[in-house]
């Protein structure tokens, strides 16, 4: 069966391929309700020297290549198992990721943090710029550092609102609704199968009743027609009333052969009386 004996056998049951594209319809608008869009945020920190690190009166920005290893050591701080599940608890679907900002060679972090709800985003994200300074300001304390020697941090840019994500939405979205439309060609695929059953198993009766033999016919079954039989035969050459038929002359006795002796040698039949 080719690709348009298969059509035509779909569209011959369009009905359940109707209802199956509502349903499925139906059930994808139900999966994009049911899915709500993910929400991001991101902020960038940078770290500064201290004033007791640079020159009176000079820019602190011109200062900063040297700090990339201390902007290390806080996203290890900050990515710790502990400082996340502090942040994101009570906070459902919530992610969080901090890592050093790969557009840069400075010691700028990047925080990014993933929700289902735009507000749990957004409170996530002020805990975690709260908590880098904090961390900064602990290592520093636990180390005896002056206070004009150490680093601050600074927030270079926020996200006032959340980004919505339709990824995942649409995947599930999409899921459930080829998923419908797959189980509906099926079953329409299954009842067309059913219903050749039958003419299918009416063409093979039909097939074997050609196939047998056909019926004695009374002219052929003796391999021939009445003209092609022996007149020799003593069942085809008696006639019908009975009386005896005469012997051809091929069909002669060979004791007959001494009776025909007339002198000439006719052989023509004598008298035997």
């Amino acid at each position: 069966m080719n690709l348009g004996h298969t059509l035509r056998g779909l569209l011959r049951h369009w009905v359940i391929l109707l209802v199956g594209l509502l349903v499925a319809a139906a059930a994808a608008a139900g999966a994009w309700r049911a899915v709500p869009p993910t929400y991001t945020r991101s902020s960038t920190q940078i770290l500064l020297p201290g004033s007791g690190m640079i020159p009176s009166g000079s820019n602190p920005y011109m200062f900063v290549g040297g700090l990339a290893p201390a902007a290390d050591i806080v996203v290890r701080g900050l990515s710790s198992k502990n400082v996340v599940d502090q942040v994101v608890e009570g906070r459902p679907s919530t992610t969080v990721e901090v890592t050093r900002d790969p557009t840069t060679s400075g010691p700028v972090i990047l925080i990014t943090v993933e929700s289902r709800s735009d507000r749990d985003a957004a409170a996530a994200l002020a805990a975690l710029d709260q908590r880098t300074a904090s961390l900064l300001d602990t290592l520093q304390a636990e180390e005896n550092i002056p206070e004009r020697q150490r680093i601050s941090v600074v927030t270079v840019s926020v996200d006032r609102h959340g980004t919505a994500g339709q990824r995942e939405r649409m995947m599930v979205t999409a899921a459930v609704g080829v998923a419908i439309i797959g189980l509906t060609v099926l079953v329409a695929g299954v009842v067309e199968g059913i219903g050749l059953r039958p003419r299918r198993g009416r063409r093979t009766v039909g097939t074997d009743s050609q196939s047998e033999d056909p019926p004695d016919d009374p002219v052929t079954r003796d391999g021939g027609p009445p003209s092609a039989r022996s007149a020799s035969s003593p069942v085809d050459a008696a006639p019908e009333d009975g009386t005896p038929q005469e012997w051809a002359a091929d069909d002669r006795a060979p004791e007959d052969e001494d009776m025909l002796d007339d002198g000439g040698g006719r052989g023509d039949r004598a008298p035997i009386w």
